[in-house]
């Protein structure tokens, strides 16, 4: 038996493999220079386990509602199980070793497994479509499967760092359902036909844009077995930063230091920005070349309709252009040295027995906070305490002493979790830290 393979279905196929190579040149080189080839094989062969999965979760939803809607089948049959697949098949890639992964090798391998899944499902949709439907197909959404690959890499390592299940399951839906709202509504642009050049670019830049505060953030966060080595989960870790960054804001303005030239955004190199002009200058051309000579374009590609010649010609490689601008402008360091003009903070008292401290706090994560104190204090001490916002008192609120540190410098701290937390105060803290986050992006004014 012979078994012949059409010139259409051998271009899309290979439309596919240079996609793929593509965005992870792209990846590969913009942030994550080190890698372990026999890692990278075995992402590739999660991501086959993870379309099985896929494939086998869809038929059985196929049998139970054969004729569900378009909202069903973009936003749960496609959608929600393709990407609990990957989500599976990323977890048990990282599950057992998974002290010696950063949440950036989480971001990269999420890549990889991702681009894997993203290549077998389309080759799956060869069948009954179009070769231009499937050219721009194959260009987004395969670079979609690889961005929520990432993502979901991230934050399934958080949830491994991370004990508190607030913070644990907390992140890892958060993240999941971001995944999964703007992949169902990239297939619902294809399935419905409707709004397909604005979606398809919001759906492309804004998991880019996650993708990307995702990667900056990672580069601060430390590896599994150094967060053993300090017997600390990743959020004690965040929160012991953030105060360590408020202590280091205090003694630089005491010493005249300023923190003015650590920006959020750094400026694009050399190659992005060559890069950039190179896939810009084709998309502004196509634009021409629709308004100048349409007739043109339907002799030489009689099949290609107008959206799709737009879509293909100019959206694509303006988004692209896009894409390599803005990869990597965030700076990292931004996120671990750069402080408020006006930190928030919080005054407490903190009640163990018949002594009283009193202190303050500059960052809290639901109900786990960093506190300096005079003395340490024995691992799960009980007490209670008074949280200060303005003039509004929290008072009387139970909670432990997790552990207790005394640092280089003589100063004592302790992390403390409350058994539970007053909604009031968490709205309230978090106002006034949007509040001044936003003043530290634009209205800081330089001190010398």
């Amino acid at each position: 038996m012979s078994i012949h393979i059409s010139i259409p279905s051998l271009v899309i196929f290979l439309i596919n493999l240079c996609t793929l190579a593509f965005y992870y040149s792209f990846y590969r080189f913009h942030f994550y220079r080190f890698t372990e080839g026999f890692l990278q094989y075995t992402a590739l062969a999660f991501s086959l386990f993870s379309a099985g999965i896929a494939i086998g979760l869809q038929a059985m939803f196929l049998q139970l509602l054969p004729n569900g809607g378009p909202l069903w089948n973009s936003f749960f049959l496609s959608s929600f199980v393709e990407e609990f697949a990957k989500l599976l098949g990323i977890y048990l890639f990282f599950s057992k070793n998974q002290d010696e992964f950063t949440v950036t090798d989480g971001i990269f391998y999420g890549l990889v497994l991702g681009g894997g899944f993203g290549l077998v499902e389309n080759i799956l949709y060869f069948i009954n479509t179009g070769l231009w439907s499937q050219v721009l197909r194959s260009i987004t959404a395969l670079p979609i499967h690889m961005m929520n690959g990432g993502l979901v890499g991230a934050f399934t390592m958080m949830f491994l760092f991370h004990k508190n299940p607030v913070f644990k399951w907390g992140n890892l839906f958060t993240g999941f359902f971001v995944c999964v709202f703007f992949h169902g509504l990239y297939n619902l642009s294809l399935f419905q036909e409707i709004d397909l050049l604005l979606i398809l670019p919001i759906c492309i830049l804004a998991l880019f844009f996650l993708l990307e505060i995702t990667i900056a953030k990672s580069r601060i966060l430390v590896p599994g077995h150094i967060l053993k080595l300090m017997d600390m989960s990743m959020e004690e870790y965040e929160i012991l930063s953030r105060h360590n960054r408020h202590e280091g804001w205090i003694q630089n303005v005491q010493k005249h230091i300023s923190t003015s030239g650590i920006r959020l955004f750094q400026y694009p190199n050399l190659r992005h920005t060559i890069l950039t002009i190179f896939f810009l200058v084709p998309g502004i051309l196509s634009i021409y070349l629709l308004y100048d000579a349409p007739e043109w374009i339907g002799r030489k590609f009689p099949d290609l309709a107008v959206q799709d010649y737009f879509a293909l010609f100019v959206m694509y490689p303006i988004v692209l252009a896009l894409m390599f601008f803005f990869a990597g402008i965030l700076n990292p360091y931004f996120f671990r040295d750069r402080m408020l003009a006006v930190p928030l903070f919080s005054s407490v008292d903190m009640h163990v027995g018949n002594k009283e401290e009193n202190s303050a706090i500059f960052h809290i994560k639901a109900n786990l906070f960093y506190l300096p104190t005079s003395q340490n204090y024995e691992k799960n001490t009980k007490a209670s305490f008074d949280l200060w916002l303005g003039l509004n008192c929290f008072s009387g609120l139970d909670g432990k002493v997790l552990w207790s540190r005394e640092n280089e410098e003589g100063n004592c701290g302790v992390m403390c979790q409350l058994d539970s937390i007053p909604f009031a105060f968490l709205l309230k803290w978090n106002y006034f830290r949007f509040k001044q986050n936003i003043k530290n992006l634009f209205l800081r004014k330089v001190q010398v």
